[in-house]
């Protein structure tokens, strides 16, 4: 690939047409913005290509609102008299009209109030997504051979930094290798951890069953007790007694997920309890 080419070519473009194929359910109106947006610096939403840091959806800008009223302002025109049935329909269809104007009012605040939100949104997206592209670009021109400028193959210096380069990489290597060693045993020990706290837990609710029932018994011979006026014949049950059982605590990670490599540890095990 020659260089100076663009960093688009770096990942595969998504299959598919290069501008999304119109159904013919799409409503024209629709089909018509889409071509019209593909004519402006937006034109990357209309297209299947990986989107970058620096592509940005158009600025929203908001329009200002008068407040909700709780009361029509022609209050003093509808509640006067209405001497003909002309002036009564007149007032209902202007009643009709205010109520309609204060619904689409509320549906334009709230349009607004989500386009502002999706903006913020968009926002932290984008500053995730150039943050992820920068450590992507810095790990591509991670300096193998120093400064980049022009070296003797047969130099001293160059043939130092080649050793260190192959030391650097086999050093990564084994790294790597001893990461994932510790995220497959960390994942196991997770896996047995939740197995014998499902156990303790089985035998607490055996235990809790138990408990329960005796203090049932309890409270039975408390009342028979005391309608025979005599004393109790055993004492209350104590929860201590029937010995429940404490959860195992949950290992601790030996080492951090490490992004480069581009493996998970134990997501789903570690999300189960």
């Amino acid at each position: 690939m020659p260089a100076g080419t663009d960093d688009d070519d770096d990942e595969p473009p998504i299959p598919g047409p290069s501008h999304p194929t119109p159904s013919y359910s799409t409503p024209l109106f629709v089909r018509a913005a889409v071509d019209a947006l593909s004519g402006t610096s937006a034109s990357y939403l209309t297209r299947n290509s990986p989107i970058k840091s620096l592509s940005s959806i158009p600025a929203f800008k908001p329009s200002t609102i008068s407040p909700l009223k709780h009361h029509s302002r022609y209050a003093g025109l509808l509640n006067g008299p209405l001497l003909t049935e002309q002036e009564r329909q007149f007032a209902d269809a202007l009643r009709e009209s205010e109520a309609r104007d204060e619904q689409r009012k509320a549906s334009l605040i709230e349009v607004q109030a989500g386009a502002v939100l999706g903006g913020m949104w968009n926002k932290r997206a984008q500053v995730q997504l150039q943050t992820q592209e920068t450590r992507k670009a810095r790990r591509k021109g991670k300096g193998r051979m120093g400064d980049g400028k022009a070296k003797w193959f047969t130099g001293d210096d160059f043939f130092e930094l080649a050793k260190k380069d192959a030391l650097e990489r086999a050093e990564e290597t084994v790294g790597k290798e001893q990461r994932k060693v510790a995220r497959e045993a960390h994942t196991v020990e997770l896996a047995v951890w939740k197995r014998d706290n499902e156990r303790v837990r089985e035998r607490n609710e055996a235990r809790k069953v138990t408990f329960d029932a005796d203090t049932a018994a309890w409270e039975a011979e408390k009342e028979a007790a005391k309608a025979e006026k005599r004393k109790r014949g055993w004492e209350k049950p104590k929860r201590k007694e029937y010995n429940f059982e404490t959860l195992l605590p949950r290992p601790k990670k030996v080492v951090e997920d490490d992004e480069e490599d581009g493996e998970g540890s134990d997501m789903d095990v570690d999300n189960a309890d």
